[in-house]
């Protein structure tokens, strides 16, 4: 495949892969932090992308990385935003057809969201979101409810000179349990 480039705004932070309207073709999901928004490019099978839709948030909300699942269990893709400069989770409600709306927003205090993951935490078979901060240094899971809300269940502690750079889960020790990877640039560790 020839490379191809996409130019419609400024300072992408992250880009997620899914089919957000059905079509059975790959579509991206991408973070704009200094436009506030999120750019949805549907796919058309071949390589390339159409501008489809653009949620725009509040100015100086930050966007910085995107999980998608289906959080209010109608069976269409969500898409989780972590707002790393008004610190808090916007959950997007998916309509199939690539276009969503903010139906949940969940503030988190002081913690400003660098990354977040998705993933089953308390085995009740509803999707949850694991949020890595910067600023208060922890690492936030938020209960999900089923109906696309979530409630904020515990904190974690990452240290002191924490600077999380990448997140994601996994059953890395075969217990069937789903547990959840951090790279931490600042101590140079990778947290399980």
């Amino acid at each position: 495949m020839a490379r191809k480039n996409y130019t419609y705004d400024s300072r992408p932070r992250y880009v997620a892969v899914a089919d957000f309207n059905n079509d059975n073709h790959l579509d991206l999901a991408v973070a704009n932090s200094i436009d506030a928004n999120i750019v949805i490019l549907l796919g058309d099978g071949n390589g390339t992308f159409s501008r489809q839709y653009t949620n725009w948030f509040y100015d100086e909300s930050g966007p910085y990385w995107i999980g998608v699942g289906d959080f209010n269990n109608d069976t269409l893709l969500d898409i989780a935003v972590a707002n790393y400069d008004s610190h808090d989770i916007d959950i997007l409600r998916g309509y199939g057809n690539g276009t969503f709306s903010i139906e949940f927003t969940l503030g988190l205090g002081s913690s400003r969201p660098m990354l977040l993951t998705v993933g089953n935490f308390n085995e009740d078979n509803i999707l949850d979101i694991a949020v890595a901060s910067n600023g208060t240094l922890d690492l936030t899971i938020l209960i999900g409810s089923g109906d696309g809300s979530f409630e904020i269940q515990t904190n974690y502690y990452l240290g002191h000179d924490s600077m999380p750079y990448s997140i994601d889960v996994a059953d890395f020790n075969y217990d069937n349990k789903t547990d959840i990877m951090i790279v931490d640039y600042g101590t140079s560790n990778l947290i399980i």
